[in-house]
């Protein structure tokens, strides 16, 4: 009998201990998932399936971490795998529901994932997928009821519960949510505040006064987390608190102002736009070759009138991210705000040579070629847009319906 000093057993080793250490992968990237943590979950499963592409169950947790994180192109890459593998299995049918879901065709991505529940149903992962298509859906009562499917199969189970929670909100039923979100916060500390989360429930639900006194609660038990911070003052704003709001401000500058990579994209998301451009300064000072950074500050520029530093930005971005089409989209409507229409028809047809469906790019060298007597060239760029987004619809239709696979199988 070999074993592991001889060339058989060696292999045979080799074996076991690779399929223990997928294993244990597979593990820690489901505990990521369902911690809410789908970043690290889908770098973990990536690795999982360069070292062993054939792990259906891993395939589709991949794309369903890719549809939270807006990845389109990973969906599609990992669902031509899982097809090329076994395209009757239940993972398979839960990644291809995936795709469908990111196409918006819910009624295709419910089916999918029901036929997978019916081959395999104890399978969490799929229950899980299941509502997020009624999440997308706006599917309320049917999102209830698969998420507590999902929490009778795992009681502790953290993204069902804030899942259920955001269900129960949108229902209006906010003592239920907390409930939820309070059982979830005690199995995992990491996530979000429970008066945090059930004050952005209040807050887009446009209930101020709710969400102000919630927020306060999630400052008052988390002060370290600036999310909280930034609601409340904006709820304060909203309810005429000017006074509050001054002094709440400053309470802000003084525990997180030093810090502009983390106090920045607040002052964006909450429209503070003299703050956001100190800060986004500041950060480009620390982080000269951020290209995104770049970007905001070119966009903070812009939205202070101030051209020319948004354009010497967005080319230092430009020069960092030679391939990167949005760039070269924002210079050309830079340069035409600025009323350089050469330059911005010539950075123009630079983003549409890197991406042809960059719309954006189309209507900003039409304007500029106007501007410089070129109807006729204004006019072709307006055709071919249309063609192109004409064959980008057809193309949608085709993914939207599944015909793209029927003609892929029939080449």
């Amino acid at each position: 009998m070999a074993d592991e000093s001889t060339p058989g057993g060696t292999f045979h080793g080799r074996a076991i201990r690779d399929r223990r250490a997928a294993a244990e992968l597979l593990r820690r990237a489901r505990l990521k998932f369902h911690r809410e943590d789908e970043d690290v979950a889908f770098d973990l499963l990536q690795g999982l399936l360069a070292k062993d592409p054939r792990n259906l169950r891993a395939a589709y947790l991949t794309a369903l971490c890719a549809h939270l994180l807006t990845n389109g192109d990973a969906i599609d890459d990992v669902c031509a795998r899982a097809l090329r593998v076994d395209r009757r299995h239940p993972y398979t049918k839960a990644c291809e529901a995936v795709r469908y879901l990111y196409l918006a065709n819910f009624s295709r991505a419910e089916d999918l994932f029901l036929q997978a529940i019916q081959q395999m149903p104890d399978e969490l992962d799929l229950y899980l997928g299941l509502g997020v298509v009624y999440e997308y859906s706006d599917d309320i009562g049917k999102g209830i009821d698969i998420y507590q499917k999902a929490i009778d199969l795992d009681p502790d189970n953290v993204r069902a519960r804030v899942a259920l929670g955001g269900m129960y909100a949108m229902e209006g039923e906010y003592a239920k949510a907390m409930a939820q979100y309070q059982r979830a916060k005690a199995v995992e500390p990491l996530i979000e505040n429970p008066h945090q989360k059930l004050g952005r429930d209040y807050y887009f639900g446009g209930m101020m006064g709710e969400a102000a006194s919630e927020f306060g609660l999630a400052v008052a038990e988390e002060p370290e987390e600036p999310a909280a911070w930034f609601y409340l003052l904006d709820c304060i704003r909203r309810l005429g608190r000017c006074d509050d709001a001054i002094d709440l401000y400053q309470d802000i500058r003084a525990r997180f102002g030093d810090d502009p990579e983390l106090i920045s994209g607040y002052y964006e998301h909450f429209q503070m736009k003299k703050e956001a451009l100190a800060a986004l300064e500041r950060l480009v000072e620390q982080k000269p070759n951020d290209v995104r950074a770049l970007v905001r500050l070119s966009n903070a520029y812009t939205d202070s009138d101030r051209v020319p530093e948004a354009i010497d930005a967005a080319e230092r971005a430009a020069a960092l991210a030679p391939s990167d089409a949005q760039v070269f989209t924002l210079l050309g409507q830079l340069y035409l705000k600025l009323g350089d229409n050469r330059l911005s028809v010539e950075r123009c047809r630079r983003a549409i040579r890197l991406d042809r469906n960059a719309q954006a790019a189309y209507v900003t060298m039409a304007d500029a070629l106007l501007y410089l007597g070129r109807q006729e060239d204004s006019h072709a760029a307006i055709v071919e847009m249309e063609r192109v987004r004409e064959q980008a619809w057809r193309q949608y239709q085709a993914k939207f319906s599944g015909q793209d696979q029927l003609d892929a199988e029939r080449q």
